[in-house]
């Protein structure tokens, strides 16, 4: 059964910009990472980081994790820019990568240089990340975000504005798609991702996020 993912230490600040982002992470035996600046206009510049803690290794099962990735069915990442930032606003190209299952029930976004991605899991049965009791004003929290990047994952960000756009196209099931160091595969099952120069990632779905 999946490991359910729960937020176990304070949120970790950055700012870049007019973004700050925090967001709580893995302190349950996950991988941990700290707080990555991301750049605000539309995600149009590469995010950068601030001072990382030392990755910890991947968990057992991480390898197989990611050569599941790259044995789907390869989509061309360069057509999968457009989306919207709201439902009722026509889908537009954009600089940064968009994705959407095939349920509708999880969507991705990374910014034109990929080295943070974060997807939206709409419904789910397990605990929403709850917002740190340190969190710096103004922090609009996410509890349903997770965040890759190069050090690791984390549940929950705390954004001015969403970031994780809508109208994106579909990654059809079975299809797997390469943004940077990021890979993802769709499945019936949920979404698989990863970061190849880390080997952590997650495993969404409506009943679990699972860490690696």
């Amino acid at each position: 059964m999946p490991r359910r993912f729960l937020a176990c230490a304070p949120a970790l600040l950055r700012t870049l910009g007019a973004v700050t982002i925090g967001f709580a992470v893995s302190g349950c035996g996950g991988a941990g990472i700290e707080g990555t600046a991301v750049a605000a206009e539309d995600w149009g510049a590469p995010a950068t980081s601030g001072e990382q803690a030392p990755t910890r290794p991947p968990t057992p099962g991480a390898t197989t994790d990611t050569a599941r990735i790259a044995a789907g069915s390869a989509v061309d990442p360069e057509t999968y820019h457009d989306a919207k930032e709201i439902d009722s606003s026509p889908a537009a190209p954009t600089i940064g990568f968009h994705f959407t299952t095939p349920s509708g029930n999880i969507r991705c976004s990374t910014p034109k240089e990929p080295t943070v991605l974060l997807c939206e899991v709409t419904d789910h049965t397990y605990p929403s990340a709850a917002k740190p009791a340190n969190a710096k004003e103004p922090c609009q929290w996410f509890p349903d975000y997770a965040m890759l990047t190069d050090e690791g994952v984390g549940a929950g960000v705390c954004l001015p504005r969403p970031l994780v756009t809508r109208g994106s196209k579909v990654l059809p099931y079975g299809s797997s798609i390469r943004m940077g160091a990021f890979g993802c595969l769709s499945t019936e099952g949920g979404l698989l991702c990863a970061n190849e120069v880390s080997g952590h990632g997650y495993q969404l779905s409506r009943e679990a996020l699972r860490t690696f």
